[in-house]
């Protein structure tokens, strides 16, 4: 039996992880790069958002970005639940429908609001709407003192 012959077990593993690792790589970069994309329209909606919510009395409260496979941005938009005028931000969110993420943010101002109205908490009259910017992106609002 001629041992050069024989196939290595290792090696022949060791190739084989090589492979798997450049297809995963180059997977992860297809992956990243449209997440890239499609991050760019979201930040892009979020733009236009900014000076409609200044209108409201909303101003960004803060800003941080993460890196990963998947970058996403963490930002949050602060004001007084008082200066919230329902009729305008339900006229906003008619005359802004293709902006997905306006519509998102302004519906869970609504929301928000009623529910301090239906459960009488007085006590709470600053808003913070918390809004992370990914894919998807994603908001939540809660009440503050």
């Amino acid at each position: 039996m001629n041992l050069k012959k024989v196939p290595n077990p290792l090696q022949s593993a060791k190739d084989k992880a090589e492979e798997v690792a450049g297809q995963l790589s180059e997977e992860v970069t297809e992956i990243s790069n449209a997440a890239q994309e499609q991050l760019d329209a979201v930040l892009d909606e979020y733009q236009k958002v900014l000076p409609i919510a200044e209108s409201l009395g909303l101003r960004v409260g803060s800003f941080e970005v993460e890196m990963g496979i998947l970058p996403q941005i963490k930002t949050s938009l602060v004001g007084s639940l008082e200066n919230i005028n329902n009729d305008a931000v339900k006229a906003l969110i008619e005359k802004h429908q293709k902006n997905k993420l306006l519509v998102l943010i302004f519906k869970a101002l609504l929301i928000t609001k009623d529910m301090q109205k239906r459960l009488n908490i007085t006590n709470l009259k600053g808003i913070v709407v918390d809004i992370r910017l990914g894919v998807p992106p994603k908001v939540s609002v809660h009440l503050a003192s």
